[in-house]
């Protein structure tokens, strides 16, 4: 079993990774203005070309009495071809000052893009760093595209503070970035707040400064995040911390006038945290874990990397129907945070994962066998296909967390276990984690994965599954029959 060096990269220390700045080209192409598009099929604006993000230093300096953000981004990148200039999706924020290696840059803005010209061409395969600094309005409309039940900007902002939610393509609502979840780097995060205040971020919580009244903590992710896992909260919580299996830290992050009611849900973390390591076969993949909890009517609960985001209200009901909800977002952690979609038509690998593996939960509580759940599922598979597209291929950005990409994702795997058989079910899931160890893969390579682990073709079986218009016949349930689409 692999796991990630654990390192944590400083921007100065990402650096000595790299090709030196300003070092003689790896070879003699032209600078050229590097593609505005990474061109993903559901989202052709978001993400940028050229360069491949490292580390990002973020910086969140929040006003109490404003609400509003003082913030700094530094992007630690290096050229993946000469640039005479450069974009990152960046939207809705007011920017006093841009460099680039230092030095004073110039920069355009369209929408959600920010065209940089760097004042010197950056040579192909040498580093760079980009510095903006900027204020933000976590109450701002802007112009990310909503997809449901998203609302077009990744701040959620509460009374005494805010929380983040950017998946999918709205990280770039509150910093400067790559926004896509094939680039992903590491993180540290910087929050000043009042000192009536807490905050928290990805990672390890690193240091803790006091000064004139306001109090900085820094926190440090060793393993890479896509943008869209990024959370950085603020706001009068109380921090639980406590163990789970192996002695791994847990911190749970709730609101101060709820944190006692909180407690019966949050006392099954640790169960569920081994009862998915015995599913994968694998430890949780992250150097931590625990749940944020915030006081807003957001609708949906996200699987930001080490710390899962839910409404208060979910972590003070203490019901076994929510325990399945905790799990779902739990085993994210391994399907869509630690081997992350190569594009965002791959999400049903999040998905489709994820509530397989709430039902599988459900099941182990008593709330209904996993198979009448997805016979259930199955009725309407070409329903389901004929509106909003195929399991991995949604019509549109909006269909894309459809229920075809949940339950009909969960209905995939269904059919390739009851195809292949629990134990190399098992194995596929096993290996399809630690070959894509901290990185991004895709639908197709699932597949191969597949067919590799199994000592089988799997390609004609699956790609029917994932990508038909019509839903296949169940391995081992000639009687299900699905209704016919409207």
């Amino acid at each position: 079993m692999r796991r990630l060096a654990r390192l944590a990269l400083s921007a100065t220390a990402a650096l000595t990774l790299l090709t030196g700045i300003g070092s003689t080209p790896a070879s003699a192409t032209a600078p050229a203005p590097g593609a505005p598009s990474a061109g993903d099929r559901l989202f052709p604006g978001l993400g940028n070309g050229g360069y491949d993000v490292l580390h990002y230093d973020l910086s969140f300096g929040y006003d109490a009495r404003t609400k509003l953000v003082d913030a700094s981004t530094r992007i630690v990148a290096r050229a993946t071809q000469s640039l005479s200039r450069f974009d990152l999706d960046f939207d809705g924020n007011t920017i006093h000052r841009l460099t680039v290696n230092g030095a004073a840059a110039h920069y355009t803005r369209t929408g959600g893009e920010l065209v940089v010209t760097p004042a010197r061409p950056i040579h192909r395969r040498a580093g760079f760093v980009v510095e903006v600094t900027y204020r933000a309005d976590p109450r701002a409309k802007h112009h990310c595209p909503a997809v449901p039940p998203l609302t077009g900007s990744a701040w959620l902002p509460t009374k005494d503070g805010f929380g983040l939610a950017g998946q999918p393509n709205c990280a770039h609502t509150v910093f400067p970035s790559n926004d896509v979840p094939s680039d992903k780097a590491t993180y540290t995060t910087t929050v000043t707040t009042p000192d009536t205040l807490q905050s928290v971020a990805n990672g390890a919580l690193t240091g803790v400064r006091h000064h004139a009244g306001r109090v900085t903590r820094r926190f440090v992710s060793s393993d890479p995040i896509a943008t869209e896992l990024v959370q950085v909260a603020v706001g009068r919580f109380t921090v639980v911390r406590h163990a789970g299996p192996h002695g791994l830290p847990l911190r749970d992050v709730v609101p101060a006038d709820v944190a006692a009611q909180t407690k019966p849900l949050l006392a099954h973390e640790s169960d569920h945290i081994a009862w998915m390591e015995r599913q994968v076969g694998m430890p949780f993949p992250f150097q931590d874990y625990g749940v944020l909890g915030l006081h807003a009517d957001f609708g949906f609960a996200l699987e930001t990397q080490t710390v899962s985001l839910y409404t208060a209200d979910t972590l003070t009901t203490n019901d076994p129907g929510i325990q399945t909800i905790l799990v779902h977002e739990l085993a994210h952690q391994w399907f869509g945070d630690y081997v992350a979609p190569a594009t965002w038509s791959d999400v049903w690998l999040n998905e489709g994962h994820a509530t397989w593996y709430e039902n599988a939960y459900g099941q182990k509580l008593g709330l209904g066998s996993v198979t009448s759940v997805m016979r259930a599922e199955y009725e309407n598979g070409d329903e389901y296909r004929a509106q909003v597209g195929p399991v991995a291929k949604p019509k549109a950005a909006r269909t894309m967390f459809s229920d075809e990409v949940y339950g009909g994702g969960a209905l995939v795997l269904y059919a390739l276990r009851q195809k292949v058989g629990d134990r190399t079910f098992r194995a596929i899931e096993h290996h399809w984690l630690t070959a894509h160890a901290g990185r991004s893969a895709g639908t197709d390579d699932f597949i191969d994965l597949a067919s590799r682990v199994s000592h089988r073709d799997l390609h004609p079986f699956l790609r029917a599954w994932l990508y038909g218009t019509k839903t296949p016949p169940m391995p081992g349930h000639p009687g299900w029959h699905v209704a016919e689409a409207g």
